[in-house]
């Protein structure tokens, strides 16, 4: 059979008797191997061109080429696109790769859908058509539909240490939906323990081991130790608290702060936020129902606010407390007074509670008791327990 291109020509040498129908068998005349030549060099023409392709490549060695194209390949790089070292890693867009595939730049997987590693380390991104829906960053977060880890815009975040931010501009932000059955919603645990839930029942739905607590504070802003169940008075002067303002990445971040030293709203102050600084405005935020407070000191007191349940443990130098006022917690009595369930409480003036004179529900009621068993009892011979607060 003639053998027409060099793709067919056989690696045995006695088998190539002709060159695209040019005799150059044993004893073939002498014009034959001039024609045949003519013809070799036609065909290797052919394949430097790209007119006549090989079946096979293989190089021994190092290849240079310059630039090319060929059916799915088009080489227009003004540098190196892709590297293969000895370890058989491959690298593109890095002349040294350190995995089996190392990749600086963004990837795009179909028609527009991207994930976008960022080259300097700082975060990974996914896009869909050419906008961003989701990035993790350096610190472990994952954010969703936004691109700071803070609650002041709408999106998802997902902290590294458990923290769950939800953010919508206007509408529902969260919704539970049990399909069948009555039963529970939501559970509340500490320290692995169950403490609460919400459940459901018909078209009822229950707050379980319910305590309705108030934000307050002292007049100094001072912390002292407050016994749990102590009676808590009202006094005219508002609770304030402060953020600072300041824009991440073109997203305008609020944080709250205490009010610095000889600093107001509308000042500006130099803010760390995630171990970098900023430049943010001091701004108030708007409350207009939470009082600071007293340990009760006015025996029958109508301004009982509640009784202290702990103080507000977060990262502030503002010193605020919980005070319960409403639902069910432990009471402080007097080491002189004994109760029995059922009787209401006043305030006895000195951070205690004692047996109100009558069974009328008052404004100075603080609430009823539950039961008479005690559940702690403190060194000045105080104790507490359990009882329904009417305070709220």
């Amino acid at each position: 059979m003639p053998r027409t291109n060099i793709t067919e020509f056989s690696n045995v040498a006695s088998e190539n008797t002709d060159i695209n129908s040019v005799n150059i068998a044993e004893n073939c005349p002498a014009s034959g191997i001039n024609n045949a030549l003519r013809e070799l060099m036609k065909a290797l023409k052919d394949v430097d061109t790209g007119t006549q392709a090989l079946t096979a490549l293989s190089v021994t060695g190092a290849l240079s080429c310059g630039a090319f194209t060929s059916n799915g390949i088009d080489d227009n790089a003004d540098a190196t696109a892709i590297t293969i070292d000895s370890s058989e890693n491959v690298g593109i867009g890095d002349n040294s790769p350190d995995a089996k595939l190392d990749v600086h730049g963004n990837v795009e997987f179909g028609d527009g859908g991207g994930f976008d590693m960022n080259i300097n380390g700082t975060r990974h991104q996914f896009s869909i058509a050419g906008t961003e829906r989701m990035r993790i960053v350096n610190d472990g977060a994952v954010l969703i539909a936004k691109t700071v880890d803070n609650t002041a815009n709408v999106g998802a975040g997902f902290a590294s240490n458990g923290f769950l931010g939800l953010t919508r501009d206007n509408g529902t932000l969260l919704q539970l939906n049990r399909l069948t059955g009555d039963g529970e919603l939501l559970r509340f645990r500490q320290d692995s323990a169950t403490e609460g839930n919400i459940t459901s029942s018909g078209a009822t739905i229950s707050y379980n081991a319910f305590s309705g607590s108030h934000w307050s504070r002292l007049k100094d802003n001072s912390k002292p130790t407050i016994l749990k169940g102590t009676i808590i008075e009202t006094i005219d002067e508002m609770c304030d608290w402060y953020q600072a303002e300041f824009t991440v990445d073109d997203t305008l971040t609020k944080e709250s702060i205490s009010l610095p030293l000889n600093k107001k709203v509308g000042d500006t102050i130099t803010y760390i936020y995630k171990e970098k600084e900023y430049n943010a405005k001091i701004i108030k935020e708007n409350d207009n129902k939470h009082t600071k407070c007293k340990i009760s000191d006015t025996e029958d007191s109508k301004r009982v606010y509640g009784v202290f349940a702990s103080w507000d443990n977060d990262d502030d130098t503002v010193n605020d407390m919980y005070v319960t006022a409403i639902g069910t917690h432990v009471v402080r009595i007097n080491k002189d007074a004994t109760v029995q369930g059922g009787d209401l409480l006043t305030s006895n003036g000195d951070g205690t509670a004692k047996v109100q004179d009558d069974d009328i529900i008052k404004s100075k009621t603080i609430g009823k008791v539950l039961t008479n068993i005690k559940q702690e009892t403190y060194d000045d011979g105080s104790y507490t327990v359990p009882c329904a607060l009417y305070c709220g």
